[in-house]
């Protein structure tokens, strides 16, 4: 499977199941959900319970609300959750903290974050040797620089951030991408008017 890739409606087909986990554990949360938008949290939990044992050491970046980390807890894994409306944004805690992590995800913030290449750095440098990234992002080839998004979105992210501006920010802090990426699939998801996809982002600490 390319862990690297648009998430379309087959991939809601495919993780049906990890979908389905989430409301198993984490119901009343799910219940406030877009349904079509489940795909981005059911695929980082896949990412992380194909990858991870429980003995792993977990961050969840922008853990308010989220399913995926409400699941591994209720599933026995060891997740610590930062937010800014919790305790920390990642900067404050990156600041304060030299804990480093075998596994980072982050559901849906980079596009929220003014400087996402220094948000990408933070969390390269908290993870492990061998330790795992795993980052899902709004995702529009045909955005422009000051282009209308989203309301509470900074941007949207095209092939050129995936494949080469954000891949510089890994390789500069010993990072690379976890295996190959294909982000050329059609975008399918529409949301306050405008048509996007969600974009995967895995890399790993070499």
């Amino acid at each position: 499977m390319i862990r690297n890739r648009l998430l379309v409606d087959v991939d809601r087909k495919l993780l049906q199941d990890r979908i389905e986990l989430m409301f198993k554990h984490a119901p009343e949360m799910m219940s406030r959900k877009i349904t079509e938008a489940n795909v981005q949290q059911a695929f980082i939990l896949d990412t992380v319970l194909e990858l991870a044992g429980k003995d792993a050491s977990i961050l969840c970046v922008g853990s308010f609300e989220d399913t995926v980390m409400e699941t591994l807890v209720k599933l026995g894994y060891n997740v610590f959750g930062i937010d800014p409306e919790i305790n920390f944004s990642l900067e404050q805690y990156f600041n304060d903290s030299f804990k480093r992590y075998d596994i980072i995800f982050a559901t849906s913030v980079i596009e929220h974050v003014k400087e996402d290449e220094k948000f990408l750095s933070q969390i390269c440098d908290m993870l492990k040797p061998n330790g795992l990234g795993i980052i899902t992002c709004d995702f529009n080839n045909e955005y422009v620089s000051g282009a209308l998004v989203p309301a509470t979105v900074v941007r949207q992210y095209t092939r050129y951030d995936l494949e080469d501006r954000l891949q510089r920010v890994l390789r500069s802090h010993g990072c690379s991408l976890y295996g190959r990426g294909d982000w050329t699939a059609k975008p399918d998801f529409i949301y306050q008017g405008y048509l996007y996809s969600f974009a995967t982002f895995v890399f790993g600490k070499n």
